[in-house]
């Protein structure tokens, strides 16, 4: 019986050491923040090559590295291991290049890096609670189990990126764990998560909607405004929102146009949010509906669901916990849109809607368009040419234009996945007036998980169908084109000798509202036509 308990514990401790662990970043867990630091010359980011000495605006993020294997990641003893490097300001030694650290545009630029070097792997935290109970790696020897994981909080030296010089807007924060691949693995293609963030421009005063009386209206079923705190106050009588007293709070006045459910969040913030709704008229009047400070002892960001009437207002409230401030990004209705028959009712020749797709999901029978499916409807209202494009989203898109009645029986009338130089897309539909046709905002690649959720904008306005207005002879072999439009639509310019084959001659840009073509490569009769351009 002796040999036997000996013989199984020998196999199970050979399984675990040599299949191959199985490393992810766990990217709800991110929490991105805006601070501003002053470092001294003599600080260890300073020494390490992190940061230069001064103040120093940065966005600082959790990392969560999950071993989601059914094996151990052992590296074992750093001491003489060419993977590790000791660091004096530390005083113990770290694995290089473990993660990389990118904030990135919206058209998929890397615009900043962060420049953490070192990384010491250990047990943190049991995430899966069927894991080994205790933990067993640490800084002396280094790895992480099966079920458990590593994090790297906020606070911790170089755990950010430097923003100093970016102005505000939307990107992506993206997070790679073991980029180069030095670190066998059972799948290499799930070691990247990715979060749309939102910075706001440092600020010398209030925001407008700093005031309950000034809060910023929000109509409609869906939206995501983007907004920020940094400067905001409070106010006499203010309601201390979630049983917090109010220090930055920002308001909004929100008309829904429905009645039933609906969710508010605050995914995407750069700072730790409370979020509170209200029904009134006053300051003084106000009685509340909900409230949330944290959606979970890990996660900063905010949530609430509740029920609303159509018509009525809501008074919304984000303030800072503990003072906190940076860039606001107030979900109405996240992922609401997420099956076909609650597309978004969008109308008029022009406009444009906001929200996320984050935690969208596909339907059976759901076209092969890829996942983090969102769904909007628009009747047209006129025979003409529109422009639809989803520039602003926050990833990598692709948008398909549809017409049918069910999932079961729609038609692809268009699609884009890049727009020329963009990551973002944009298509033409030549649209008959009275027709409804159904848009689908996905990621292009084709399964999740994937870098495609995060804030959507779609944009839709009338196109102006350009005309040839003459065809002037320059010489025997050359004809200049005169084409009347739109002042910055581009074209393509194509020649067919038969009507039936049409070959591209040309891009070109109506930069004065009539563009000029001079077609040299003519050699022999035969018809133009211009195409107008996404």
């Amino acid at each position: 019986m002796t040999y036997r308990v000996v013989f199984w514990f020998v196999l199970l401790t050979t399984t675990r050491c040599f299949a191959p662990p199985d490393l992810i970043i766990w990217g709800q867990t991110l929490n991105p923040k805006i601070t501003t630091t002053m470092f001294s010359t003599t600080a260890c980011e300073v020494v390490e090559g992190c940061s230069v000495a001064g103040p120093r605006r940065v966005l600082a993020f959790d990392t969560e590295t999950r071993n989601i294997g059914n094996a151990d990641l052992v590296l074992g003893s750093p001491i003489n291991n060419p993977l590790f490097e000791y660091a004096s300001c530390h005083q113990h030694y770290h694995f290089r290049d473990y993660a990389d650290y990118q904030l990135q545009d919206v058209s998929g630029r890397a615009v900043a890096r962060g420049l953490k070097v070192g990384f010491c792997l250990e047990d943190i935290t049991r995430w899966n609670s069927n894991a080994l109970p205790l933990a067993v790696y640490s800084c002396d020897f280094q790895g992480i189990q099966a079920g458990w994981a590593d994090i790297y909080v906020s606070s911790l030296p170089c755990q950010w990126i430097d923003i100093t010089s970016l102005p505000g807007g939307v990107y992506n924060l993206r997070v790679e764990v073991d980029p180069a691949n030095r670190i066998a693995e059972l799948n290499e293609t799930n070691n990247t998560a990715a979060q749309f963030v939102v910075l706001d421009d440092p600020c010398t005063s209030a925001p407008v909607n700093d005031a309950f009386a000034s809060a910023q209206l929000v109509e409609g079923r869906i939206a995501t405004i983007l907004g920020g705190n940094s400067c905001a106050t409070r106010e006499n009588g203010e309601p201390r929102h979630n049983n917090t007293a109010a220090t930055r709070s920002i308001w909004y006045r929100w008309l829904p146009n429905y009645t039933g459910d609906a969710t508010i969040t605050t995914f995407g913030s750069t700072f730790d949010t409370i979020l509170a709704v209200y029904r009134g008229s006053t300051l003084s009047s106000l009685t509340s509906v909900t409230a949330n400070d944290d959606v979970s002892p890990r996660l900063r960001w905010s949530s609430v669901n509740f029920r609303v009437t159509n018509g009525v207002p809501q008074f919304i409230a984000v303030d800072g916990f503990g003072g906190a401030g940076g860039g606001l990004a107030l979900n109405i209705n996240p992922s609401a849109n997420d099956r076909f028959t609650n597309c978004l009712a969008i109308s008029g020749p022009s406009g444009t809607a906001t929200g996320i797709n984050v935690g969208a999901t596909t339907e059976t029978r759901e076209p092969a368009h890829g996942p983090y499916s969102v769904w909007y409807c628009w009747t047209a209202p006129t025979n003409a040419p529109f422009r639809f494009d989803t520039h602003g989203s926050s990833f990598d898109t692709r948008l398909t234009a549809y017409q049918g009645t069910a999932l079961s029986n729609l038609t692809e009338i268009a699609a884009n996945d890049d727009a020329p130089g963009l990551k973002t897309s944009a298509l033409l539909l030549n649209a008959v007036a009275g027709n409804t046709y159904f848009f689908t905002i996905t990621s292009p690649y084709l399964f999740a998980p994937g870098p495609g959720e995060g804030l959507v904008s779609l944009t839709w306005e009338s196109a102006v169908s350009p005309h040839i207005t003459s065809i002037i002879p320059q010489s025997a072999d050359a004809y200049r084109l005169s084409i009347s439009g739109q002042t910055n639509d581009q074209y393509m310019v194509q020649f067919s000798p038969d009507l039936r084959t049409w070959n591209d001659r040309a891009r070109i840009t109506n930069s004065l509202g009539v563009a000029t073509y001079t077609d040299n490569s003519s050699t022999t009769s035969g018809f133009y036509r211009v195409i107008l351009l996404p």
